[in-house]
C-alpha cells in the first residue's frame, strides 16, 4: 500500500497475508490470536530491505538475542548469523517469529538477564 514520504515520493507498506498470517508469522499461537494479529498488523516500510545503516549498536553495547528456531520469517540460521556477528548472549527457543507472544515468559527472563548485566 502506497504513502507520502516526507518531501516528495511515496513509499509502500508491506503487511502479511491475512490467509498466511497464522503459518508464516505465528504458528504456535492460537489461530483465534493470530486471526486478530493479522488485522491489527502494522506495516513494514518495504525500504527497510534496500536502506543502509548508518550506525550499529551491537557494535558499541552489549546484545542480547533470541534465536526463535521455529521461525518462517527470518530463518534461524540468519538469526545466528547476526547473533554471532553482534558477539550476542544468545539463547534459542522452539518458536515462531511472535516469540513475544507464544513464549512471554521466556521473552522477559532474557530481559531481566540483560538489565541485570547491564545495570552493574
Amino acid at each position: 500500500m502506497p504513502y507520502p514520504l516526507p518531501g516528495g515520493g511515496t513509499g509502500t507498506d508491506l503487511y502479511v497475508q491475512k490467509d498466511k498470517f497464522h503459518d508464516a508469522f505465528a504458528a504456535d499461537v492460537p489461530k483465534s490470536v493470530t486471526d486478530l494479529m493479522a488485522v491489527t498488523q502494522r506495516p513494514l516500510a518495504a525500504s527497510v530491505f534496500d536502506e543502509k545503516t548508518t550506525k550499529t549498536a551491537w557494535k558499541t553495547i552489549p546484545s542480547w538475542d533470541l534465536v526463535t528456531t521455529e521461525d518462517h520469517a527470518i530463518t534461524p540460521d540468519e538469526q545466528r548469523f547476526m547473533a554471532k556477528r553482534a558477539h550476542a548472549h544468545t539463547i534459542e527457543v522452539n518458536s515462531s517469529h511472535a516469540v513475544a507472544i507464544s513464549h512471554p515468559g521466556t521473552v522477559t527472563r532474557l530481559i531481566e538477564r540483560a538489565a541485570r548485566a547491564t545495570s552493574k
